[in-house]
């Protein structure tokens, strides 16, 4: 049985020949039921103090528990974010590979368009020249012959002047 001050206070004694003096006895057990009482006060302001530290230590255990959390999830989400970008960065690499081949080969297709369409003007142009060559050789034998033509009339017409005497023009007298 738990004793309390008030048990203490209201506690009485037989009193027997040649016993305790009752006064001493009740202020010893005033005294102690005082002492009790401060003790008991005392203890139930520790236990209170304890209750709250507890609950102190119980919200400093959850915010710890909440920070680990997080900071896993900080890392787990930085581990993701770093693998998405590498995967963006691969695809992006791929896709530049691609798009790049994709210009080299239209270039190229350009670029040998535009060869044989100067290979094709080229020898379009050769033809053209062969051709004002040809004309030019005709047109020289032409004129050769022409001149000469000429030249063999002016050296006859010269030799006819010359063996027919020459007649003089009727005098004006």
């Amino acid at each position: 049985m738990k004793l309390t001050p008030l048990d203490i206070q209201q506690q009485q004694f037989s009193v027997r020949f040649r016993g305790f003096d009752t006064n001493e006895v009740d202020a010893f057990l005033e005294t102690i039921a005082s002492e009790l009482e401060d003790l008991l006060k005392t203890n139930k302001e520790l236990r209170e103090e304890l209750e709250r530290k507890e609950a102190r230590i119980g919200e400093y255990q959850n915010m710890e528990k909440t920070l680990k959390e997080t900071l896993l999830m900080a890392q787990a989400t930085s581990e993701q974010m770093k693998k998405n970008a590498q995967i963006a960065i691969e695809e992006l690499k791929a896709n530049t590979q691609k798009e790049a081949t994709f210009i080299i080969a239209r270039a190229r297709e350009q670029a040998e368009k535009m060869i044989a369409e100067t290979n094709s003007r080229l020898v379009k142009t050769q033809e053209e020249l062969n051709e004002l060559k040809r004309k030019k050789i005709i047109l020289k034998q032409e004129l050769r012959s022409l001149l000469e033509t000429h030249l063999r009339l002016l050296e006859s017409s010269s030799e006819k002047e010359a063996r027919e005497p020459e007649e003089k023009p009727p005098s004006e007298s």
